[in-house]
């Protein structure tokens, strides 16, 4: 089924994409009521806001996911029931990386997004939870990304600090392939955690949580208007001795924005 342009398979996330038309003013369609309560199900920490988009990873694929050099043998709907691994692999998007020496050219491949279904004006959270993940070498990492192309993109994530050495979350933007990076707290030996965008204009404040239920703001980074696309990636960076391992993504989630007075994030 298509509306607008963007292709939904269950009639479900029809009515999610519907409630982000009456967000934008065009139609009254009523709330996702079920695909609501699953979402509070797996994201129980959802402040009270409007549910647009969300994917189970159910055995199969809901939203009209595109992933950028999809590479199936490194991804799997089955491997643990419920979710979506993917496996990572060498493969940069950082700068000139088709130039790089280090990363020998190879970009990064199965960043797994959807089309932005709001207007350039809409403000939006976006949600993942990732488990059985364990970044050990330089680069691994694992999160969400708001994507325009691979010169221009933010994304936030757990992964390898190689700074200081253990795993850390870590935001980091892009334009015009000139790039912004800040490793933000310290997380060593989390088996299981949840990341957070909230997309307030041009800015765009990054969050996690380890149960779920209380995110801890990290900061705030301009990033210029609404992205192309947004979604998910697991990736070794141009590191060609990183092991491949594996990062579960137990679903996805897009919702507007909680009312101004519910904006504060728990601490």
């Amino acid at each position: 089924m298509s509306l607008l342009g963007v292709h939904f398979t269950k009639p479900r996330v029809v009515i999610a994409f519907l409630a982000a038309i009456v967000l934008a003013g065009a139609v009254h369609a009523g709330g996702p009521q079920k695909e609501d309560e699953k979402a509070q199900e797996k994201e129980p920490a959802a402040e009270k806001s409007s549910l647009l988009a969300f994917e189970a990873f159910d055995g199969k694929l809901s939203l009209n996911w595109k992933p950028v050099r999809p590479d199936p043998s490194h991804v799997s709907l089955t491997k643990v029931k419920g979710a979506l691994t993917i496996t990572t692999q060498r493969g940069s998007i950082h700068r000139d990386e088709k130039n790089d020496a280090f990363g020998g050219g190879v970009q990064a491949k199965n960043i797994y997004v959807i089309d932005n279904p709001l207007s350039n004006t809409a403000d939006f959270v976006v949600t993942t939870c990732v488990s059985e993940f364990l970044p050990n070498t330089v680069y691994q990492q694992a999160g969400l990304i708001c994507y325009d192309d691979d010169d221009n993109y933010l994304k936030f994530g757990y992964e390898f600090d190689w700074q200081r050495g253990g795993q850390a979350f870590c935001i980091l933007t892009e334009t015009a392939a000139q790039s912004e990076f800040k490793y933000v707290d310290p997380a060593p030996g989390l088996n299981r955690f949840w990341v957070r965008l909230t997309k307030r204009g041009a800015k765009y404040e990054y969050a996690f949580s380890k149960d779920g239920k209380e995110f801890k703001v990290c900061g705030e980074k301009e990033w210029g208007g609404a992205p192309k696309m947004i979604g998910l990636l697991a990736k070794n960076g141009g590191n060609k001795a990183a092991p491949e391992i594996d990062a579960t993504f137990e679903f996805f989630e897009l919702r507007s924005p909680p009312p101004a007075e519910d904006k504060k994030a728990k601490q």
